[in-house]
């Protein structure tokens, strides 16, 4: 008795990556950039406004509010001049 090999189905998957998520065009996003003074450390927030940054940020639940600084980024950059 002969077996018939059969060949694996391709599965596509047509999930997003991460970074393809984390910014839509059509958004009029901003990157809230949240950087520990003491620990020299970075976490980038995408959100519309500093309201939702914040609050993005609270639900992380770090600690020594004090350590943080709070830099935006702009969606539209000033252009430079020559």
């Amino acid at each position: 008795m002969t077996r018939k090999n059969k060949k694996p189905k391709l599965v596509v998957d047509n999930k997003k990556l991460p970074q393809e998520e984390a910014h839509y065009e059509d958004e009029k996003n901003s990157v809230y950039v949240f950087h520990n003074t003491l620990f020299d450390f970075n976490m980038f927030i995408n959100a519309s406004n500093a309201d939702e940054a914040m609050e993005r940020f609270d639900q992380c639940g770090f600690e020594h509010r004090e350590q943080w600084k709070i830099m935006v980024e702009l969606p539209h950059q000033p252009s430079e001049v020559n």
